[in-house]
């Protein structure tokens, strides 16, 4: 049999053809697929490092952990946090800080063993796993040497800085057998050490587990305190020196509970800011005391002025401070019979908050107060531009225990006055502290030795008979102005 070419050529030209269309197709889906896979390894790697160190995130750290932990491999798991960060940011711009962050990363590469690696959980907040480990003994031969490395200044820009931390450590499988509870033992021992001395590590125990159950148990109650209204405020007279027919009445929260009977809330106050139920119980202060305020104006009662504590942490967040506005002018009260005392230093990186927050509250009547007057450019410049009203100080400077004399206390009440500020000198619980406080020039006072904080119906009976207790108050006041003179 004999072919014909002429015949077999289109033939073969259609086979050569179409296979070099299937060829250039496989290649370009092989090309397409490649770039796809790059495209989606790239998408993955983003989604789990940080952008400005290039550490593994929290997301990374998590999927290691589990990872671990399904293979039942011992682990170390360590929280750090760095100690006066925010100072940096502040004092030196926030290019500074990640600076810093940037060369402590690098540190980390350098310094730590091939069986520990670092990720960044977002802002000063790192995380260390330690692998490999037999014993805890493993564990502190790491953390010891990243102490020492730790103590050599950092370089940023033209300014050595010395890092400080607190580190906490949980370890698998003897601490906890599940992820979530080991970052949370490993974070509850940061925090211990932060309260304890700070720039050191610290592991998580039986007592700090302990500790943690208490935690959890004090938040359910909480909760069930708010639901069942077994919260509570005394009021504690503060008597105007110049003018003692003006009294105010400070509201101090306490909690009713049913077994305890009445807690100050110094025993439950940063628990409650943790789980957010301070801004409730803030605004139903508020509310509460507004309420009084009509009460004794309705009764008769004049010069009454009614202060509540509120937290910085929250205070700032316009929908908080809308709401505490609401509040005030909802009662039509005149401007100054309530005012509000921010518990905790104001912080210069929130000036704009704060002086927005200070102008609606003062539109809706309220004067502002804040606690204690921090000595440096920043605060001073801060507080100075900002329609403050009066600022409270502890009696600390004039305890028996104080290292400071007299003199430096009414300096401290002399600058607070050419700052145009009237000033409060709480917790005077003597009659050696009240000289001390009149002779240096304070306007208002407050504490045990002049009145204990009280319950609302008391309040009640000293404003009936104020005619009688501001004799005495007037005479405690001479006796003291006297006494000081006498020994000038």
């Amino acid at each position: 049999m004999s072919w014909n070419n002429e015949l077999l050529l289109p033939i073969i030209v259609k086979i050569f053809q179409g296979s070099v269309f299937i060829l250039i197709g496989m290649l370009l889906y092989r090309l397409l697929t490649i770039g796809k896979l790059r495209e989606t390894k790239s998408v993955k790697k983003q989604a789990f490092t940080d952008q400005l160190t290039g550490r593994g995130n929290r997301y990374l750290l998590y999927s290691v952990m589990d990872n671990l932990i399904k293979k039942n491999k011992k682990f170390a798991v360590c929280f750090m946090d760095l100690d006066g960060f925010k100072q940096i940011n502040d004092t030196m711009g926030h290019d500074a800080g990640d600076e810093l962050l940037k060369a402590l990363s690098n540190l980390f590469d350098e310094k730590l063993p091939k069986n520990s690696t670092a990720y960044r959980l977002g802002g000063d907040e790192f995380a260390i796993i330690i692998k490999d480990i037999k014993t805890t003994e493993d564990v502190t031969v790491v953390l010891d040497n990243l102490k020492k490395d730790l103590t050599a200044p950092v370089a940023v820009g033209n300014t050595n800085i010395s890092l400080e931390y607190s580190l906490g450590v949980a370890i698998y499988p003897e601490d906890a057998s599940d992820r979530q509870e080991l970052i949370m033992y490993a974070d509850d021992a940061m925090y211990y050490i932060k309260e304890h001395g700070k720039n050191n590590y610290y592991f998580h125990n039986k007592t700090l587990k302990a500790k943690l159950e208490n935690k959890t148990k004090m938040e359910l109650d909480l909760k069930r305190a708010y639901e069942n209204h077994e919260f509570g405020v005394y009021l504690q007279p503060r008597i105007n020196v110049k003018d003692t027919s003006k009294i105010c009445f400070e509201a101090l929260l306490y909690w009713n509970h049913p077994t305890l009977g009445k807690l100050q809330s110094s025993y439950f106050i940063n628990q409650a800011e943790e789980m957010a139920l301070m801004i409730h119980l803030d605004q139903y202060v508020l509310n509460l005391v507004c309420d009084k305020i009509v009460e004794f104006k309705e009764k008769g009662f004049k010069n009454i002025q009614m202060a509540v504590n509120i937290s910085n942490k929250h205070a700032t967040k316009d929908a908080f401070v809308d709401r505490l506005c609401e509040i005030i002018s909802s009662h039509n009260l005149e401007q100054g019979e309530i005012q509000i005392e921010l518990v905790n230093p104001l912080e210069v990186s929130k000036m704009e908050s704060y002086r927005n927050m200070f102008d609606q509250l003062k539109k809706s009547g309220a004067d502002i107060i804040i606690n204690n007057l921090e000595l440096k450019y920043e605060s001073l410049e801060l507080i100075n531009s900002l329609p403050i009203d009066e600022i409270k100080i502890a009696s600390d400077f004039i305890t028996e225990e104080s290292n400071f004399k007299q003199e430096v206390f009414g300096d401290i009440i002399k600058l607070s006055h050419d700052l145009r500020y009237k000033v409060i000198v709480g917790r005077i619980d003597d009659d050696k502290k009240l000289i001390k406080t009149i002779s240096s020039g304070a306007d208002k006072i407050q504490g045990d030795f002049l009145f204990k904080k009280m319950e609302q119906e008391l309040a009640e009976e000293v404003l009936n008979n104020y005619g009688t207790y501001r004799l005495r108050i007037d005479d405690i006041i001479l006796n003291a102005q006297k006494s000081y003179l006498k020994n000038i």
